[in-house]
């Protein structure tokens, strides 16, 4: 009786030791594939501080997501999460198909800067990099690669956001309006997922309207952060508003 005890006693904590290796295996390799097939997709710099995962029950905390700009840009980046956190079934990741039950982001900081012409915006050079990876919609995708994986993500929701709008008509002030929540459900339902690629590019898309609908219908809160600047400034700043405008609807249409 107390040989079998003892056998089961080492075969809880030979287990125990097993799902912690699989917990740092599943971060780790979330991580490398960030670092590394991120920037493949998007044309810009991405890193990743830690990802921290339980392989009991598949929920962790993903630390220090920041996604660098394209070139020609020159904020310090588009897009820092500090943390956020998710849940996915973490025997899918030995799988075709990673099944991501939720992604929760709460408080992400975006910064958008544009251009001179006001049509061209880092996020837009982003999403535009993300579609030239995966092919138009109506093609078939890009292979990305023999080894990558499907996924699934039944829930997607940003909450909190802000954006910090920068342009030289700005004359080196910075503008700050909230981003509406963002909430994207069932991404890759179907049998065989989406790649990360597609993936990717409908996040991102999502993302970009937002913002720009965001900072071109905030009338009132850059109003209130204007009567400090200018006059100058402030009909720079007007015209830059509209011009964002212009470009949402122009997209819509």
């Amino acid at each position: 009786m107390k040989k079998l005890l003892l056998i089961v006693f080492c075969l809880v904590i030979v287990g125990i030791v097993l799902l912690l290796v699989f917990s740092k295996a599943i971060g780790s390799g979330i991580k490398a594939g960030v670092e590394t097939f991120g920037p493949e997709v998007t044309q810009t710099p991405i890193t990743l501080e830690s990802v921290d995962l339980s392989a009991f029950s598949g929920s962790g905390a993903i630390s220090g997501l920041v996604v660098g700009n394209p070139e020609g840009f020159n904020t310090p980046h588009a897009i820092k999460l500090d943390g956020f956190s998710l849940k996915l079934q973490p025997m899918s990741v030995l799988s075709d198909k990673i099944v991501i039950n939720e992604i929760i982001i709460d408080g992400p900081e975006f910064i958008l800067e544009t251009g001179i012409g006001l049509g061209k915006s880092n996020i837009g050079t982003i999403l535009a990099n993300i579609e030239e990876f995966t092919g138009p919609s109506e093609t078939e995708p890009v292979e990305e690669s023999s080894s990558s994986k499907n996924v699934q993500i039944d829930l997607l929701s940003i909450t909190g956001g802000n954006v910090k709008v920068s342009n030289k008509l700005l004359g080196g002030h910075a503008l700050t309006v909230p981003l509406p929540d963002i909430e994207l459900t069932d991404i890759g339902a179907d049998d065989d997922g989406t790649t990360f690629g597609e993936s990717m590019k409908i996040v991102f898309q999502a993302i970009n309207q937002g913002i720009v609908s965001s900072v071109s219908s905030s009338g009132k809160v850059v109003g209130d952060q204007l009567k400090n600047l200018q006059e100058a400034t402030q009909k720079s700043i007007g015209g830059l508003l509209k011009g964002l405008k212009d470009t949402l609807d122009k997209k819509e249409n």
